[in-house]
């Protein structure tokens, strides 16, 4: 399966908020562990405590992201998550030139 890279942003519970002034420690390093043990390449990650979110950039398949979603939604640390596939500017002028070329082929609904 072809890999995509992929935003997620995490909203973080106020038990998340408890465990980190209660047991300061490093949770990238832990997200990354559970990202890696998926088969995800975490780029980087990022902390918004102004909105209450984590987000991250990772490489991997849609369903290792599900797993990753799972296991975070499970631990009762977050109240919501988004996973948001994201491309870089040269795959998306590919995809415009493609749409470009079979954009004829398509019928709208309101035509």
């Amino acid at each position: 399966m072809l890999k995509s890279l992929y935003m997620t942003r995490a909203k973080l519970s106020n038990e998340a908020f408890k465990g980190y002034v209660n047991d300061p420690k490093d949770r990238e390093a832990a997200v990354q562990a559970l990202m890696s043990a998926a088969g995800v390449t975490m780029h980087k990650m990022y902390f918004s405590v102004s909105t209450a979110e984590i987000v991250t950039i990772g490489e991997g398949i849609a369903e290792q992201f599900a797993a990753v979603e799972m296991v975070i939604a499970s631990s009762g640390t977050v109240t919501s998550f988004e996973g948001i596939e994201i491309i870089d500017s040269k795959s998306m002028t590919a995809a415009m030139q493609t749409a470009n070329k079979i954009v004829s082929s398509y019928q709208a609904p309101n035509k």
